[in-house]
């Protein structure tokens, strides 16, 4: 998940509670106002009475509201958390990704974007040639459910799955080499269609060799690339 989304959430529950907290303030006032109403009156009227089920019903709110604002709360702890990890995965990006890593990042990026397009159009193809019950049969509701993927949402996942994959193929070279030392050695080449990821690394503890294998990436099928890292 993108920092600014996190952020957004973040700053909608916040909202939320804040809300929830007038809401709460607003009706104590208005158990004040009846309890000071009450003691000008007959306690055991019929007026007294009904103010007192007023009491009782706003009483009720203040605590399903207080309630609500804990799990809110709750709910915003999980975000901070979420926030601040992903704040660290993005200054670990920034401070020891290379810049071949972030280059094929950006590559994956326009190539999975591409690919997702084709594969959509293709989808709309066959939902019209097929009919809804033959679509679904050769293709499921997953299948479905991408008809309707607009650019925003194919290009938000590809960020996402393509900052999981250079996050990952850096972490399991540091399984390798431990703490990076040298990264001058890894470098992004053209392949037979595709930028590919190569060379070796070197760490405090080791060298890691890394060689990538390109997959699909043909009519609708989407790119895959397989990465290969092994300590030499």
């Amino acid at each position: 998940m993108k920092i600014e989304t996190i952020k957004e959430r973040i700053e909608k529950k916040e909202a939320q509670i804040e809300r929830k907290q007038k809401t709460i303030e607003k009706k104590t006032k208005q158990i004040e106002k009846k309890m000071a109403q009450i003691e000008k009156m007959d306690s055991e009227s019929r007026e007294a009475y009904y103010i007192k089920c007023d009491i009782h019903w706003l009483e009720d709110d203040i605590k399903r509201g207080t309630g609500e604002i804990k799990e809110c709360e709750a709910t915003l702890e999980k975000y901070r958390a979420q926030l601040a990890g992903e704040m660290e995965k993005e200054a670990t990006f920034i401070k020891e990704v290379p810049q071949a890593m972030k280059d094929l990042e950006a590559e994956l990026i326009a190539r999975w974007d591409e690919d997702d397009k084709k594969h959509r159009a293709f989808l709309w193809k066959m939902d019209k040639e097929l009919g809804y019950a033959e679509f679904i049969k050769r293709y499921h509701h997953s299948g479905y459910e991408f008809l309707w993927k607009t650019d925003e949402d194919i290009h938000k996942a590809n960020e996402r799955d393509a900052r999981f994959f250079i996050l990952d193929l850096l972490n399991r070279v540091k399984d390798i080499t431990g703490e990076v030392t040298d990264w001058s050695n890894i470098y992004l080449e053209q392949g037979n269609t595709f930028p590919v990821l190569n060379g070796f690394v070197t760490g405090k503890e080791g060298k890691a060799q890394v060689e990538s294998i390109l997959a699909g990436g043909y009519n609708i099928q989407r790119l895959h690339i397989r990465t290969l890292v092994k300590a030499i």
